[in-house]
C-alpha cells in the first residue's frame, strides 16, 4: 500500500506519495489538469490510499480519485491542522503531512457529499444567493430614502409590496438619486424573475425528499428551507447527537474554561446555510408554536433578542434532529398541529 496526501489549490496540487514504510517515494506539483493527474497516478503500480482536505474545490478531485478505484479520505480541515500540530511540531498542513497522518490512520474523516448531493446544493446555494442580493438591494432603497428624508406612508405594511411600489415608482428624487432607484427596481424585478424560474427545478427536487416533506410540516418552515435544510443536513445517521449535529451548523457557542469559570465566546463557524435559513424561521415559528415563542421570550428578557434569536435557532435544531431521527414530526395535544417543542424532548 502507497499513501498520497494531496495539498490541492486553486490552479495546481502538490502530491506526495509514502511507500509502506513511510518513506516518500514521490513529491510533485501538478496541474489541477484530469490529463495530467492520471498520468501522475499511473506511474504507481502498488494499492494507493489518497486524502484531500476538505476545502471548497475537493469535489471534482475525489470523483477522480475514486473512479480510478483509489481510497478517498476526505480530511477535516480544522481537525488536521490540531492533530498535525501535536503529532508533528508545525502549524502548516502540507501534502507530506496529510500523506504521514493517512498512513498513520489519523485523518479525522468529514463527510464525503456524493457528487449528485453537491450538483443539488449548487442549485439551491444559487436560490439563497440571489435572495441574499434581493435583500442587500432593499437596504440600500431604504438607505437611499433616509439620505433624502423621504418617509412611507405608515398604512404601507410592505413598500415593496404592490402598492410599495406605486410609491416608489412615484417619487421624484434629485436626477442621480432618481437613477440610482431605478436600477435598484429593475435589479429586483429581475432577480425576482430568476428566482422563480429556479422553483420548478426546486419543486421536482423536493418531491422526491423524504426529509423534506417531513420538516415542512413544522412552523417556520416551508418548501424551499426544508428543502435546504434536508440537503445541507444529509443523512441524520451521521450526527450521533443533536449537539454535533447544532455545533455543525455553527449555533454552539465557544467555550473558554479556567478553574472554576466559565466563559461563553462567539458561536463558532460552520453550515452558514443551515444557520441562515433557521433564523430566518425563528420570527414566524415562535408565532405558531407557544414553547418556543416562551422560550424565546425568556432569553430575549435576560441576553437581548439577538442571543434569543440564536437560541431558539438551537432549539429549533435540536427539535429538526429527533424528528429526523424518528422519522416522525412531534404533534401538539388536542389541535394536533405540528410543533418544534414536544413534552418529552427539550
Amino acid at each position: 500500500m502507497q499513501y498520497i496526501g494531496i495539498d490541492i489549490h486553486k490552479k495546481y496540487g502538490v502530491y506526495t506519495t509514502l511507500g509502506e514504510n513511510g518513506k516518500v517515494v514521490d513529491q510533485s506539483r501538478i496541474d489541477n489538469n484530469p490529463i495530467l493527474i492520471n498520468e501522475h497516478l499511473n506511474k504507481f503500480n502498488q494499492p494507493l490510499k489518497a486524502t484531500i482536505e476538505a476545502t471548497f474545490s475537493w469535489g471534482w478531485l475525489a470523483d477522480l480519485l475514486s473512479e480510478r478505484k483509489i481510497g478517498v479520505t476526505l480530511a477535516h480541515p480544522q481537525r488536521v491542522k490540531a492533530i498535525a500540530s501535536a503529532q508533528i511540531k508545525t502549524d502548516k498542513v502540507d501534502s507530506k503531512i496529510l500523506a504521514q497522518l493517512l498512513r498513520a490512520n489519523l485523518i479525522p474523516p468529514a463527510y464525503y457529499t456524493p457528487k449528485d448531493i453537491r450538483d443539488q446544493k449548487e442549485l439551491l446555494r444559487f436560490r439563497a444567493s440571489l435572495v441574499g442580493i434581493k435583500t442587500q438591494t432593499k437596504n440600500r432603497i431604504h438607505s437611499l430614502l433616509d439620505k433624502l428624508n423621504i418617509r412611507e406612508p405608515e398604512e404601507l405594511t410592505d413598500v415593496f409590496g404592490k402598492k410599495g411600489r406605486q410609491f416608489l415608482n412615484n417619487l421624484i428624487l434629485p436626477s442621480n438619486s432618481q437613477f440610482a432607484l431605478r436600477q435598484y427596481l429593475n435589479l429586483i424585478d429581475q432577480l425576482e424573475k430568476q428566482i422563480h424560474e429556479g422553483n420548478e427545478l426546486i419543486d421536482e427536487q423536493f418531491s422526491g425528499n423524504d426529509q423534506a416533506k417531513l420538516l415542512q410540516q413544522l412552523p417556520g418552515l416551508g418548501k424551499y428551507s426544508s428543502l435546504i435544510l434536508a440537503v445541507e443536513i444529509g443523512p441524520i445517521d451521521r450526527f450521533n447527537t443533536s449537539k454535533q449535529l447544532c455545533s455543525y451548523a455553527g449555533l454552539v457557542p465557544s467555550v473558554f474554561q479556567s478553574g472554576d469559570k466559565t466563559r461563553y465566546g462567539k458561536i463558532k463557524q460552520g453550515n452558514s446555510y443551515i444557520r441562515w435559513v433557521l433564523l430566518e424561521a425563528v420570527p414566524k415559528a415562535i408565532k405558531k408554536d407557544k414553547k418556543l415563542m416562551d422560550f424565546y421570550l425568556r432569553i430575549s428578557d435576560k441576553k437581548g433578542k439577538k442571543k434569543a434569536k440564536v437560541a431558539a435557532a438551537r432549539k429549533m435544531l435540536t427539535q429538526i434532529y429527533h424528528i429526523l431521527k424518528r422519522k416522525q414530526v412531534f404533534r401538539n395535544g388536542e389541535q394536533g398541529s405540528p410543533v418544534f417543542f414536544s413534552e418529552d424532548i427539550e
